[in-house]
């Protein structure tokens, strides 16, 4: 069944894409700190619609549930320092047949996660590292 994108499903869904990927607390968190007039019930109602409807869906990263809009198949990259999270573009149909050619088993799907130091924290590491210290 399709339902309307009501104003209050609008707020949660532009949320998410504005975050990128959120548990659901922070996602509170943020739309109380944007002032939406949006009550807890209405988000988490809101929430469960978006999932029924497969506008957004849910994923887990070190063990942690976030929500992110659904779009193009990607991976994701995780910060060791500073937990951000990106996505990452790549062929999953090609690593599902590659991995399959050396498999017994049947793959349908795939998730992948990378992890190391974003942009950021890889330049910060690199600036302390050339500060002169006494």
């Amino acid at each position: 069944m399709l339902r309307r994108m009501t104003t209050q499903k609008r707020i949660v869904y532009q949320a998410l894409e504005d975050l990128g990927h959120a548990s659901v607390e922070f996602l509170i968190e943020y739309l109380r700190r944007k002032n939406e007039q949006i009550s807890l019930a209405t988000i988490y109602r809101n929430i469960q619609a978006l999932l029924a409807e497969q506008k957004i869906k849910i994923v887990n990263l070190r063990g942690n549930d976030v929500l992110e809009t659904v779009k193009e198949d990607h991976a994701h990259f995780i910060c060791e320092q500073c937990g951000s999270i990106e996505d990452i573009i790549v062929d999953k149909e090609k690593i599902i047949s590659r991995t399959s050619k050396n498999c017994i088993h049947q793959i349908k799907n795939c998730d992948m996660a990378f992890y190391g130091l974003c942009r950021n924290c890889t330049k910060n590491r690199k600036g302390k590292e050339n500060e002169v210290r006494l």
